[in-house]
Order: C-alpha cells, then sequence, then structure tokens
C-alpha cells in the first residue's frame, strides 16, 4: 500500500506540475513539485528510498522533457543523496529549516542546469536565467515547500502501517 501511494503521489504531481500549475505561476515561474518532493523522500525516508526517488522522478522528469537525458537525473540524485546522508546532522522540522534547505536545492538544481546547458550542450541559456529566474524559482519552492511537507506527512500517517502493541494499550 506505502508504494502504491507513492506512484500515485509521483502520478499527481507530475500531473499538477504540468497541467494546471501554469495558472500559478508567478513572473513565468511555477515551483517545481518535484524537486520539493525529492527533498522531502531526502528527509523522511531511509537513505536508499530518497536516493531511488530522486533517481527515479529525476529520470522520469528527463524522459518527459524532452530535453537532456540525465540532467535532472543528477540533480535531483545528488539532491536526495545529500539530503539522505544530513537528514541526522540536522533538525528539519519548521517552516525555516524546510525553507532553506529548498532554496539551496532550487539553486543547486537550477545551476546544473544551467551548466549543463551552457558546457554540453553549447546552447544559449536567457541571462536573466541566473540573476532572475532561478532565485524567484527558489523563493517560490521556498515557500510552498513547507505547506508540501505537511500534507505528504499527513498522506505518509495515513499509509503507514500501525502495529498495536496489546499488552501496553499503545501504538508504535
Amino acid at each position: 500500500m506505502y508504494y502504491f501511494s507513492q506512484v500515485l503521489i509521483a502520478i499527481f504531481l507530475f500531473s499538477a506540475q504540468t497541467t494546471w500549475l501554469e495558472l500559478f505561476s508567478f513572473g513565468g515561474v511555477t515551483p517545481d513539485l518535484i524537486l520539493v518532493w525529492v527533498v522531502y523522500c531526502g528527509v523522511r525516508c531511509s537513505r536508499a528510498g530518497g536516493i531511488g526517488a530522486g533517481i527515479t522522478l529525476g529520470l522520469l522528469q528527463d524522459s518527459l522533457s524532452g530535453g537532456l537525458l540525465g540532467v535532472n537525473t543528477l540533480s535531483k540524485g545528488l539532491i536526495a543523496y545529500f539530503f539522505s546522508t544530513l537528514k541526522d546532522k540536522f533538525f528539519v522540522e519548521g517552516v525555516i529549516p524546510i525553507g532553506i534547505f529548498l532554496v539551496f536545492s532550487s539553486i543547486f538544481d537550477g545551476l546544473v542546469f544551467y551548466f549543463s546547458m551552457a558546457t554540453i550542450l553549447k546552447g544559449e541559456v536567457a541571462s536573466g536565467f541566473l540573476y532572475q529566474l532561478l532565485p524567484v524559482c527558489s523563493i517560490y519552492n521556498a515557500l510552498i515547500g513547507p505547506f508540501m511537507f505537511v500534507v505528504l506527512d499527513r498522506i505518509d500517517g495515513w499509509v503507514q502501517p500501525k502495529t498495536s502493541n496489546s499488552y501496553m494499550g499503545t501504538t508504535r
């Protein structure tokens, strides 16, 4: 049931990202729901689960984008690895830590895209990407992220199996 719910969340997030989320764009920038979910999985899941979610979602995002295959896989995988490794060393509860982590994740994700486009593809990237679009996207993700963390925590609480200890009268 847990993995089925994770697949449903991924389908919903990809659907929202590609369809109606553009209605909520700010300055032509929409939040990256997949990035927020990768950070969530990196922080809340096991190390293997977080990294697996980051690589899988990055690969799916690469496959659906039609661009350079591997850019999102690399950035989402590294972000998931980073947060899966550091989640025990930082207290990741509350709006401010989640927002800060999402700002750094968004900047890293944007820089991986920018440098891969500029070096590997020798492509033109809009001049305002680093100074206008990337900061707006980072702040937008940081504002949306804590709300998504609360919703995903609630969903996770519903689908996690609960075991009870009838001798103690408590649940674990």
